[in-house]
């Protein structure tokens, strides 16, 4: 039965052309988020809002949960924490009825599936989009130096080289532009300083990997680039390579895009 009924929640985005396929009507949906919040942030807006606890208390409690499910989940247990259910695994090859856990080819992993109830909560959000994005830089491929993998895992203090559209970097003195890695697990964010830029065109750039430690992130690109090359848009243009790039010493799986 069709229903009037407004939706609880709602998020807003434009559209970007997909520079990873052929088809030139095909484009992806770039949501326009609206805050990044850590822990301590929610504390601090639940006790504000509705919560009969300081930000302090939820955090410490916090802490606690946070502390026990971590050993019940490195003892194996499947843990049912924030928006999933967290459990343990082990990826690579075990070759022969006889075969042990090598770390050069084996690894411990963690699954985060999403609890069911959040997955109908999804379906009820309500999707806004707006414009077509025009003149974003692109990235549309990577590739590990040292490894030779494309879009897949990079190695810190080893060279990356790129390609895509206007991803020249260039801008404004006192505006903020260049290449970060967006840690996939607390937004954390680490620049690639414009002294690792060994090769900075508008189709092609290169640079020295920055220390990261072993973890997934994305890598993103902010410029004043227009489609001229000569010229400069008014605001700096920011952009997000769509594949997750892993840094991890014992290697791993193929890439994945979100």
């Amino acid at each position: 039965m069709a229903t009037n009924d407004p939706k609880k929640h709602s998020i807003t985005g434009n559209l970007v052309a997909n520079m990873l396929t052929e088809r030139e009507d095909d484009y992806t949906f770039n949501v326009t988020y609206t805050a990044s919040r850590t822990i301590k942030d929610l504390c601090k807006l639940a006790a504000a809002n509705k919560s009969k606890f300081t930000a302090s208390e939820l955090e410490s409690a916090y802490n606690d949960l946070k502390e026990q499910a971590e050993i019940e989940l490195y003892n194996a247990a499947t843990v049912e924490f924030g928006f999933a259910n967290n459990s343990l695994g082990v990826d690579g090859p075990f070759i022969g009825p006889e075969a042990k856990f090598d770390p050069k080819i084996n690894n411990v992993v963690m699954h985060c599936i999403p609890r069911t109830e959040y997955k109908t909560e999804l379906a009820s959000i309500d999707v806004i989009v707006g414009q077509v994005s025009e003149g974003l830089p692109t990235i549309t491929k990577v590739t590990d130096v040292v490894t030779g993998e494309v879009n897949n895992h990079i190695t810190p203090g080893g060279s990356l080289n790129g390609e895509g559209k206007r991803v020249r970097i260039v801008g404004e003195e006192g505006k903020t532009v260049g290449f970060f890695f967006i840690s996939a697990n607390d937004d954390s964010e680490t620049v690639v300083p414009m002294t690792a830029l060994s090769r900075n065109d508008p189709s092609y750039f290169s640079f020295i990997i920055p220390k990261l430690t072993d973890g997934r992130y994305y890598l993103e690109i902010a410029t004043q680039a227009g489609t001229n090359s000569k010229t400069l848009v008014k605001e700096v243009r920011r952009n997000r390579f769509p594949y997750v790039l892993t840094v991890e010493s014992t290697g791993g799986d193929r890439p994945e895009i979100e």
